[in-house]
């Protein structure tokens, strides 16, 4: 759903139990439109991540071609994005796949020997489940309508696929996942969101805030509102003791659309350690999951009560 991790993470520990129940300062965007692209209408992009692999075609609604922001400022980036987009100039098709999250599925189902061995003692820490806690689908159709450009920075020689998206995001699928489970469910989102990506040699960037609904044919999944925001940089030209460079932020709130009560709140914060000469930054994210059983009805409504996850998350990044 036009998210992509930006990295590989190696997660080693998640632990279930249950409870009772200032102003930036920046010079002005230049945004420009490279004599190159003027013809283009419609490009197609591809990206692979174990966390989450998609194939786009952004096609142009208008005349106008995709244009480039030029521009070293997240603030001056995300102003010029919102500028303009309760009208769409562009259209993104995707198709996505969330590879990790469908492999635990697969081999919950498949090779239950297998998952089981990946359980660590009696802690009730499933090393499996925690390479995919957070994803609730295996795979999605989007069809987007806002605005999209390309990112770079000024003076910057090196063209890549840096984009950045705003507006209005439908998603559907035909499968959800419950505890590494596909619960058959004809399923679609509707939201509004401001996501991009940077990826150069010395920085990458990555974030998605985005608010939304989503509407579930199976009735024991109930409906729910949610808001995320997310947001994750790794800079080597900042020490590790920046607060908010090199770190990664993650939240996210569901609230049933029947009463507001909110039943799902995802909190996960994490640091980069950026060293010199490495092509790599060992990472740490903690945080945690809190479900309420009213998230779901029915057979699949969870009769422990209010549950958290524990989540500490190791990783590299490259």
């Amino acid at each position: 759903m036009l998210f992509s991790s930006g990295h590989f993470r190696f997660l080693c520990c998640i632990a279930t139990f249950c409870i009772g129940t200032s102003p930036v300062q920046a010079e002005p965007a230049n945004t420009e439109e490279r004599p190159a692209e003027v013809a283009n209408r419609a490009e197609l992009v591809f990206e692979a991540d174990p966390y989450y692999s998609n194939i786009d075609y952004n096609v142009a609604l208008s005349d106008k071609p995709i244009p480039t922001i030029t521009s070293d400022s997240e603030a001056v980036i995300y102003r010029e994005l919102i500028k303009d987009s309760l009208i769409p100039r562009f259209m993104v098709l995707e198709t996505s796949v969330y590879p990790l999250a469908w492999l635990g599925t697969y081999l919950k189902s498949h090779s239950p020997h297998l998952y089981r061995q990946a359980e660590i003692g009696n802690t009730g820490i499933n090393l499996f489940e925690s390479a995919t806690a957070g994803f609730q689908e295996p795979w999605a159709v989007s069809a987007f309508f806002g605005n999209v450009a390309k990112l770079n920075r000024p003076k910057e020689t090196r063209r890549g696929n840096n984009y950045g998206y705003t507006g209005y995001l439908f998603s559907a699928g035909n499968r959800h996942i419950k505890n590494n489970t596909f619960v058959a469910d004809n399923w679609y989102e509707l939201e509004w969101k401001l996501k991009g990506k940077l990826d150069y040699d010395d920085e990458k960037l990555s974030w998605s805030f985005r608010a939304g609904g989503r509407f579930n044919a199976n009735k024991d999944v109930n409906d729910v509102t949610y808001i995320s925001l997310h947001r994750s940089n790794l800079d080597l030209r900042f020490s590790f003791l920046e607060w908010l460079e090199n770190a990664n932020y993650e939240l996210r709130m569901h609230f049933l659309q029947h009463g507001g009560e909110m039943v799902r709140l995802e909190l996960i914060a994490g640091k980069k350690v950026p060293v010199a000469g490495w092509s790599f930054a060992p990472t740490l994210d903690i945080g945690f999951v809190w479900t309420s059983p009213n998230e779901y009805s029915g057979a699949l409504k969870d009769q422990r009560g209010n549950t958290t996850t524990l989540v500490f998350r190791p990783s590299l990044e490259f």
